[in-house]
């Protein structure tokens, strides 16, 4: 009997192109702050999580490869827009040489933008601050359908409200009051451009959503206690943690002791110390767990700060113990 072949087979080379994009993943460290492109996000517990590094995300290849496309594509589209006559477009800081960077509350807050452009066709005497994403041709479908039925200038807080409330965020720190955003598919194909003006009062509302997380020693309710939720559990890097009572992983910034500081650091309170981004990511034998991140209620406790006690939920007694103790 003649085999018949696979219809789509592996190519073992390309299987280990991805294992290997997972793995040098895997290896990069959290990112020390809450980012500012991230505060329109629906669940304000995932962002406390990520700040946390409750569970740093493993990210599929083909999530990274996404990643790729948009840093790919926000080149493309800049030197696209470079090409017409009259248009300045700045992408980097004169005095850094770097991305334009805006902190805040005490650099636990940070933001970098594309960049600013000045010359656009329809609106040539203003500095817009200029952002670029790439997304599917759904999505930009989506965009060109909002801008005819809403207006341009009211399309991108309904198409995408984490896209809407870091844009209203840069516009305050960069103390610009138009944002231009393009947005295009895979490859630069096909793109769609969105202005929009300053709102210095939603502006306000994100940067003080943010503070309030940067602040939290606890996490703030989850956005459903349905695991499965389609409005952002289902696919949630923290889904284990959050509903089913994963275990955390094991950093400074998950240890009862430790806490956000001044100039974008943190502050241990059993050494009496401000710990560098690779102190917290070592951490010590002293470790103990957030309490809020315990599936139990904290019955007792050492004063020397050895041992935690906590009732579980099913009645027994579990020790959070210093190792070697």
């Amino acid at each position: 009997m003649v085999a018949i072949p696979e219809l789509n087979p592996i190519d073992p080379t390309l299987a280990a192109v991805d294992r290997a994009l997972e793995e040098r993943a895997a290896r990069q460290p959290p990112r020390p702050y809450l980012g500012m492109s991230e505060i329109g996000h629906p669940c304000a517990r995932a962002l406390w999580y990520r700040f946390h590094w409750v569970a740093p995300a493993q990210w599929s290849a083909e999530a990274l490869k996404r990643f790729d496309d948009g840093h790919h594509g926000e080149d493309l589209m800049a030197d696209r827009l470079r090409l017409v006559a009259g248009i300045t477009l700045l992408t980097r800081d004169s005095h850094t040489g770097r991305q334009w960077a805006f902190a805040d509350h005490d650099g636990h807050l940070r933001g970098h933008l594309d960049g600013i452009i000045l010359g656009l066709l329809q609106a040539s005497k203003a500095w817009h601050l200029w952002e670029h994403k790439v997304v599917n041709d759904k999505k930009l479908t989506e965009l060109e359908r909002l801008k005819s039925q809403v207006g341009e200038k009211n399309a991108l807080r309904q198409w995408d409200y984490q896209y809407y409330a870091q844009a209203v965020a840069y516009m305050r720190y960069a103390g610009l009051d138009r944002h231009y955003l393009t947005a295009s598919s895979p490859g630069g194909r096909r793109t769609v451009s969105c202005r929009t003006n300053a709102d210095p009062a939603e502006a306000g509302v994100g940067i003080g959503r943010a503070r309030r997380i940067i602040d939290s020693h606890s996490p703030p309710a989850r956005i459903s206690n349905d695991p499965d939720s389609a409005i952002g559990c289902r696919h949630c890097e923290h889904r284990e943690v959050c509903h089913f009572d994963a275990a955390v992983a094991v950093y400074c910034r998950t240890c009862r002791h430790s806490s956000p500081a001044e100039n974008g650091a943190w502050h241990c309170a059993r050494w009496d110390k401000t710990l560098s981004v690779d102190e917290q990511r070592q951490g010590c034998h002293a470790h103990l767990d957030i309490s809020s991140l315990v599936p139990g209620e904290e019955i007792d406790a050492d004063p020397e700060g050895m041992w935690v006690d906590y009732e579980m939920p099913d009645g027994r007694v579990w020790r959070n113990e210093v190792a070697g103790s």
